[in-house]
């Protein structure tokens, strides 16, 4: 638990103010006379004024700072203790206040009169329970800055911990797959397994190296996916292609990693890709997003799938983004990602 700290400065200001509002009258009946509603205040002066703002807002100051850090100074009390001790710890302080303030005023002044030396005693508790209260108030404030301060580094942190438990899923998921290709590859065109090894060890190398982030420039994105296309070529040929429209002007926004190659990936392995029914996948930007579509070729053998895929993705958008993306399905098979 985070402790609470509220600058000196602004305790001094709380505590200026309050002895301000306590000498306000004859703060007035130096300055406007006339406003004053009190007449006849004895011993109006500048210098007397000056020493009651400071002897009232050094005792205003001091019950501010010992409400504020009452858990420190009176540690070992119960929190209900800690509360009711402060009645008493006012009293007693307003009376030691008082006597110390009656005789340095009639030392560096003039002697305080018997009817304004009992109103002050009055003045002295009740700035003691003003400041007490406010110091409880500012204490109460601060208790629910620091629980919301708290509340969402715990949401960050949950965040975090749940993207972490996502991105561990994308590397066997991108795994899973790629083996399946390469299993495909070496029983029937052998002798390009090895590029296609070798271009899959760099893709890895690229996901290893970007596991520490969760968002990425589009640009890299595509980069990223032109490489795995690469790989989409050596086994389906011509017979797999991107037709991708996305202005230069777009390529700087941010988006989670890898979801293109999700996107990709997806939709070779879930469709029909041969040369009587080539796959063309369209990549486009239109109003508000990012669209990937192809049409749906229903496979005769369809792959195995670990389902991962799109749930995936759409929990990254939603954590990262704070938006869903959208998924039509009729002809086409239609994946909209939010672009901002």
């Amino acid at each position: 638990m985070k402790t609470i700290t509220i600058h000196t400065k602004i305790l001094l200001l709380i505590s200026v103010a309050i002895a301000l509002l306590i000498n306000s009258n004859r703060f007035l009946s130096i300055v406007f006379p006339k406003l004053a509603y009190f007449e006849d205040v004895e011993g109006d002066s500048i210098p007397i004024f000056l020493f009651r703002m400071f002897a009232f807002s050094s005792y205003c100051f001091l019950l501010l700072y010992l409400t504020i850090h009452s858990k420190t100074l009176l540690i070992g009390l119960h929190k209900v203790v800690r509360k009711f001790v402060f009645i008493p710890i006012v009293l007693i302080l307003a009376k030691i206040a008082h006597y110390v303030f009656i005789v340095s005023h009639g030392l560096l002044f003039i002697e305080i009169v018997q009817p304004e030396r009992t109103g002050i005693v009055y003045v002295w508790i009740v700035m003691g329970f003003i400041s007490l209260l406010t110091g409880g108030l500012l204490k109460f404030q601060f208790k629910q800055r620091l629980n919301e301060i708290e509340k969402a580094e715990l949401i960050k942190e949950n965040i975090q911990n749940e993207l972490m438990a996502l991105k561990s899923q994308i590397n066997p998921h991108f795994l899973f797959n790629s083996l399946n290709s390469l299993n495909y590859i070496i029983r029937n065109t052998p002798e390009e397994a090895t590029d296609f090894v070798d271009r899959l060890s760099f893709i890895f190398r690229y996901i290893l190296q970007s596991s520490e982030k969760n968002l990425i420039p589009l640009r890299e994105e595509i980069s990223f996916l032109n490489a795995y296309m690469d790989l989409a070529t050596i086994r389906y040929g011509t017979n797999v292609q991107l037709q991708m429209d996305i202005a230069i002007g777009f390529h700087s926004i941010l988006m989670p990693i890898l979801s293109l190659q999700i996107l990709l990936e997806n939709a070779i392995k879930h469709n029909e890709v041969s040369k009587e029914y080539p796959l063309i996948i369209y990549m486009y930007t239109e109003n508000e997003y990012l669209i990937i579509k192809n049409k749906i070729q229903v496979r005769n053998h369809p792959e195995q799938s670990t389902g991962y895929g799109l749930a995936n993705l759409s929990k990254r958008y939603r954590l990262l983004k704070g938006k869903d993306i959208q998924i039509q399905k009729s002809d086409y098979f239609v994946v909209q990602l939010p672009i901002h």
